[in-house]
């Protein structure tokens, strides 16, 4: 995550997004999908920052996603928030419903897979814990999520947060909105029942949990890749890869990955094995206290001058206790950025935390006392991989178990441990000379973007429609004037340049439209994807960035449809991944979201915001 707190893949307002939705100053776009927005926020008094869920704007007047967002925002707020987002408000901005709550920071269980690797084994039954801690309090409220996948659970400080009520339901309603694009589950994330269509209970929670924790452990699907049809029929007929999980993970997995949904625990028979307590009505207690001596994400270190972290942060963290290490384990230095571990520090206060979901600081605390013996390796992504421990790990004594303020029959020992931490005192001197270097380095930073904004705004303005950067209007009034009976220059020029304006030259390569293409989310009745793969030739003699929002398709009707935002596959294509350099030829796919009564016909395909735009005709014949 970046030293501003703001997420690493947040992408900027596009010319369409508004600049406030109700009291909310907005920052940039967190995500986008079939039914809205979520951007990232800042609430009107202390400046925090929020996520902000808001309908597209083409769906405003749509019955069917109005009232599905209802359904979403009142089964988000039925559930405690301890391991999901809390509901902060909701209004409506231009007939539009939005939906406020408290932006987690952190990284989804998807991005980090990729980036990083499977979780560590300690991390691990920290992962599985905290999201069967969700489920338990999703199921308790009398829903089912129904679209728990790794897209929807966040890894952050204080350990796995569920997102993403979309499509959850009622247990005891026979409500359905499925009119206008609804997803009504992820391929490869759904029980066999929601594949059969037949009555999804919280067991389809189970089963789905049961695939996250074989993912993020082993890094690969239990039931391996392919598309929609390839998933869908081996989850119904053959029996999962688990890899090599830790027990109890790997009996609890297996057990959760039962086609019989009577064959799979309850969320909260997961909850109590892994946090090896009995059946309490402290439960949250229970967790957090297993939370501490499991989920152990490495954190970059915190920037200096924050207060240091407070044992009694979150309600039920029990405080700092000592911890002896257990024979033959490797000591693994912490990071003070980490979430709060058993031995040391708790968790940071709300008081020390800087904008909502920005960096919660401490002072850069040095590091704890090591044993000799290898070293663990040091990450700098957001949670990076702690390597595991090899071999069953040796029980420890009943001394060095210490006292837990809540049951447990059968405490879990963490695969690595840490000796009890003894904090020293930071130096101050240091600390306020860092401070003084990052001020003046916003200082800088802050002079740079005005000048820098300057001269563009000067640089685009004398700049002709026909001209290239670099070739201003002196330029223009000193060249020699064409000749009008030249016409070899005339023809000359216009065999380059046909289309004059554009940096970019497109062909259409492919165009094909369906209710499930790319990986996307599959869409039923009332809408489709439509898909272009285009190639795109950069003439111009400086690099350009193709973006989504400037794209059009345009329909029969004369309606206007803008292409949507690439997702996360989809933006490794040369198309997106960068600016396209002078003189190369990228290929990529354009993924536009059509209503069924429309009818496409012209792709209209742009370089910049000013430009004309090159108009390609939807080739006959093609579905539309």
């Amino acid at each position: 995550m970046p030293s501003d707190g703001l997420p690493k893949n947040l992408e900027p307002l596009a010319a369409g997004d508004p600049a406030t939705i109700g009291p909310y100053v907005l920052v940039g776009r967190l995500g986008s999908g079939g039914m809205g927005t979520v951007y990232l926020g800042r609430a009107p008094e202390k400046g925090t920052h929020v996520a902000i869920k808001v309908i597209r704007p083409e769906l405003a007047f749509d019955e069917a996603t109005r009232a599905r967002f209802r359904d979403e925002m009142e089964n988000a707020r039925k559930v405690a928030s301890f391991c999901t987002a809390k509901v902060l408000d909701h209004g409506t901005f231009q007939n539009r419903p939005y939906m406020v709550t408290e932006y987690i920071a952190g990284t989804a269980l998807a991005e980090h897979i990729a980036e990083h690797g499977p979780l560590d084994s300690g991390t691990l039954h920290g992962f599985a814990l905290g999201v069967a801690a969700a489920l338990a309090a999703i199921h308790k409220a009398g829903l089912v999520h129904r679209d728990l996948k790794p897209a929807n659970v966040l890894l952050s400080l204080s350990g796995p947060r569920v997102i993403d009520f979309g499509i959850a339901r009622a247990l005891n309603t026979s409500t359905s909105h499925t009119q206008t694009g609804i997803v009504m589950g992820s391929p490869g994330w759904m029980a066999p029942e929601q594949l059969l269509e037949e009555k999804v209970t919280t067991k389809a929670d189970i089963f789905a949990w049961g695939c996250l924790v074989a993912f993020a452990g082993n890094g690969r699907h239990p039931f391996g890749n392919g598309d929609a049809m390839t998933l869908g029929k081996r989850m119904l007929f053959a029996e999962p890869d688990i890899g090599n999980l830790d027990p109890p993970l790997d009996r609890l997995v297996a057990r959760a990955l039962a086609k019989d949904p009577d064959q799979r625990p309850t969320a909260q028979e997961l909850l109590l094995e892994l946090a090896g307590g009995t059946d309490s009505n402290d439960t949250n207690d229970v967790v957090s206290h297993a939370l501490h001596q499991s989920w152990r994400p490495n954190f970059p270190p915190m920037p200096p001058g924050y207060p240091p972290p407070s044992p009694q942060a979150h309600s039920g963290m029990p405080g700092p206790q000592a911890q002896a290490q257990a024979p033959g384990q490797t000591t693994i230095a912490p990071q003070p950025y980490a979430h709060p571990q058993q031995g040391g520090p708790g968790p940071m206060p709300p008081q020390a935390a800087g904008p909502q979901g920005g960096p919660q600081g401490g002072p850069q605390s040095p590091p704890m006392p090591q044993r000799p013996g290898p070293q663990a390796s040091h990450h700098t992504g957001q949670i990076p991989v702690v390597p595991p421990t090899t071999g069953r790990q040796p029980p420890r004594s009943p001394a060095a178990q210490g006292s837990s303020g809540g049951p447990q029959a059968r405490p879990y020992v963490p695969p690595n441990t840490l000796p009890p931490h003894r904090p020293l005192r930071p130096d101050s001197s240091r600390s306020r000379l860092l401070i003084v270097f990052a001020v003046l380095g916003a200082v800088l930073l802050a002079v740079v973007l005005v000048f820098g904004l300057v001269f563009f705004q000067d640089w685009f303005s004398s700049t002709s429609d026909t001209n290239p950067p670099g070739q201003g209007q002196e330029q223009q009034s000193s060249a020699p004037k064409e000749d009008p009976d030249d016409e070899s220059d005339k023809s000359d020029t216009q065999a380059a340049d046909p289309q004059a304006g554009e940096s970019l030259r497109f062909d259409l390569l492919d165009w094909y439209c369906g209710n499930q293409v790319l990986d996307r989310p599959l869409i039923v009745n009332g809408g489709e994807y439509c898909v272009a793969e285009i190639e795109a030739h950069n003439s111009a003699n400086y690099p350009v960035k193709f973006r989504h929002d400037l794209q059009i398709l345009a329909h029969a009707s004369g309606e206007q449809t803008k292409a949507d935002a690439p997702l996360h596959g989809e933006g490794a294509d040369p198309l997106w991944a960068g600016p396209i350099q002078p003189g190369d030829t990228v290929r990529g796919y354009l993924v536009f979201i059509v209503h069924s009564e429309l009818t496409p016909e012209v792709l209209i395909l742009r370089s910049t915001v000013d430009s004309p735009g090159q108009q390609i005709e939807i080739p006959s014949g093609q579905p539309a």
